[in-house]
């Protein structure tokens, strides 16, 4: 199974990482960065089943508007910048990891606007 690998993979370069930071920090964050990498190409390849599947039930829904398609943009916005914002931190950069996560907040923000004007057209139909 894949998160054995992943797993593994985390342990070693945390350890690496933890070991080497007192006397190289340099070198700490380099592991830290490609040990980030290689979790991230473990993962990566998994989702193209999942995106597929999603955009099967995007297909099969009529009438929808393409809401799964932006629900999938959110979510993978979720995930990149919590994801970066996490590495900054790891790095000591907690500002910029703040600056990643308000910019990824205003990004779905931006992505969510059709469904909220959707939402709201619907709810003026229905008022009389």
């Amino acid at each position: 199974m894949d998160i054995y690998k992943i797993t593994a993979v985390g342990l070693i370069g945390a350890v690496l990482s933890v070991t080497l930071k007192k006397d190289c920090p340099q070198i700490a964050i380099c592991i830290t960065a490609i040990t980030c990498i290689l979790i991230l190409g473990f993962v990566l390849p998994k989702l193209g089943a999942v995106t597929a599947l999603l955009e099967n039930i995007d297909n099969m829904m009529t009438g929808e508007n393409g809401y799964v398609k932006l629900v999938l943009k959110i979510v993978a916005v979720a995930y990149i910048s919590s994801f970066g914002a996490k590495l900054c931190r790891d790095f000591g950069e907690s500002s910029v990891g703040d600056k990643i996560e308000l910019g990824g907040k205003i990004i779905i923000l931006i992505v969510s606007l059709p469904v909220i004007t959707g939402l709201l057209d619907m709810l003026g139909e229905l008022m009389p």
